[in-house]
């Protein structure tokens, strides 16, 4: 494919097909990223909810599953916001003031939903963590406060970017 800077061209392609070649940077990737620890987290504390209402004790341990790896996906999220920061300090397109009000959020929304996930993953192997009644209920409800947390951090992460995020090149494939 020879590029041309706006698009290129491919020869031995029987029709004419344009696209778009993204280049994919830390704020695309943070955009990626920052929707499953919220919608997973919510999916998880109804699931925990509804094995609760029913005490049906295997629904219980797969919502205890889930907030563990929502807790990695905080954490995956968390780097790439860093990555995020940087970006957008690069093009001059970070507002400072809705930043920091967005990552002091968010701090707090990880420890939610590290403590989550750390007490299911407690409640999920440590043997006499099962004996406890009462851990499945505390569970549910750091969910629903982590959950409000989770979507706060959403809501100022909307309010950051102002600007279109670039899209890269245009190519064209044509016979």
């Amino acid at each position: 494919m020879k590029n041309t800077g706006k698009g290129g061209k491919l020869s031995g392609c029987i029709t004419t097909i344009q696209f778009n070649i993204m280049t994919i940077n830390g704020a695309h990737w943070h955009l990626l990223v920052n929707h499953l620890p919220i919608i997973g987290g919510l999916l998880a504390t109804l699931v925990l909810g509804y094995g609760l209402f029913r005490r049906n004790q295997s629904i219980v341990q797969l919502s205890f599953g889930l907030f563990v790896l929502m807790s990695l996906a905080t954490a995956v999220t968390n780097q790439t916001g860093e990555s995020a920061e940087h970006y957008l300090e690069s093009i001059n397109a970070l507002d400072k003031v809705i930043f920091r009000q967005h990552e002091e959020a968010a701090d707090w929304a990880n420890i939610g939903m590290y403590l989550t996930g750390g007490l299911s993953l407690l409640a999920l192997v440590w043997k006499r963590a099962k004996q406890w009644q009462f851990l499945p209920t505390v569970i549910f409800v750091t969910s629903l406060i982590t959950f409000g947390l989770m979507a706060n951090v959403g809501r100022l992460g909307g309010l950051i970017m102002g600007v279109l995020l670039p899209t890269g090149h245009f190519y064209t494939l044509s016979n």
